[in-house]
């Protein structure tokens, strides 16, 4: 099993591959950071913000713009991404499969997959289909994070 990577070298890796990404509340004791930055996918510009503790998962959330739900829509007004409603994370992969370990940077996996959904629900909005793949964000999300822990 790959080794767990430190808050620093999840650091220096955000930094070498996403220069626009600056590294807020870097905590060495908590092993934890934010990062804010903007890309911008296809359309549209967005910034975002990404926190990672060491053992959790880590969270992306749409700073600006504000994300558009489609009420009514059979996917769900905003799909694929996890509560509170008022304050979505982003669903990027299926925790219940492992896609994700610490032992991954965020770097190389969790903002390339941001920027995939972030492209996928620009054509959610046009079509109203969300082409993503995936399972949508269901109630086992507690459970299958506690797994990492």
């Amino acid at each position: 099993m790959a080794a767990i990577l430190s808050i620093d070298e999840q650091v220096a890796a955000m930094k070498a591959t996403w220069p626009q990404f600056a590294a807020r509340r870097i905590d060495r004791r908590a092993q934890s950071a934010r990062w804010v930055g903007s890309v911008r996918p296809q359309y549209a510009s967005y910034s975002l913000e990404i926190r990672c503790e060491l053992g959790s998962f880590p969270e992306v959330r749409v700073l600006s713009p504000e994300l558009i739900r489609l009420p009514g829509n059979s996917e769900g007004q905003l799909p694929h991404v996890y509560p509170p409603a008022e304050d979505p994370t982003l669903c990027l992969f299926d925790p219940r499969e492992r896609e994700w370990t610490p032992a991954m940077t965020i770097a190389s996996t969790t903002v390339p997959w941001a920027l995939d959904w972030l492209a996928c629900y620009e054509l959610w909005l046009m079509t109203g289909r969300w082409t993503g793949g995936g399972r949508h964000a269901g109630q086992d999300l507690g459970e299958a994070r506690e797994t990492t822990r």
